[in-house]
């Protein structure tokens, strides 16, 4: 089974404005949707979105994400371990840290990482799955 994580701007689409994403992406999380693809859902995640809605953004928030993952298998939570603090310290060419804690889960998981960010995808710190 393949699997990827999902960085915060692409699961607000997922959850609130599907067509945002791109063809990659969409493909990838029907295959999730569908029990064929495992997607992780870094924990940073929920805090970001916490810090987001607290300044004002109109985002999803942390309960909608937890219904997510009780609903839906294939979405894992994904904590926050010694191995991505690791990856954490070896990014600091990556300026924002949520960006940098997110790309650490990936690479920490191996995995790709879902994402339309162009600083992330320009890095080529980790594969990223868009378009």
């Amino acid at each position: 089974m393949t699997r990827a994580c999902i960085d915060t701007h692409a699961l607000i689409w997922y959850l609130s404005r599907p067509k945002k994403l791109g063809r990659a992406a969409t493909r990838r999380l029907r295959e999730a949707d569908a029990g064929r693809a495992e997607i992780l859902v870094p924990a940073i995640v929920l805090i970001e979105l916490t810090l987001l809605r607290e300044v004002g953004r109109n985002v999803i928030g942390a309960p909608q994400v937890e219904a997510l993952l009780a609903a839906q298998p294939a979405f894992q939570l994904q904590p926050l371990e010694l191995p991505q603090a690791r990856e954490f310290a070896l990014l600091d060419s990556l300026p924002d840290p949520f960006d940098r804690l997110i790309v650490a889960a990936a690479r920490s998981a191996d995995a790709p990482l879902i994402t339309a960010d162009t600083l992330i995808d320009d890095s080529a710190l980790v594969e990223t799955i868009w378009d």
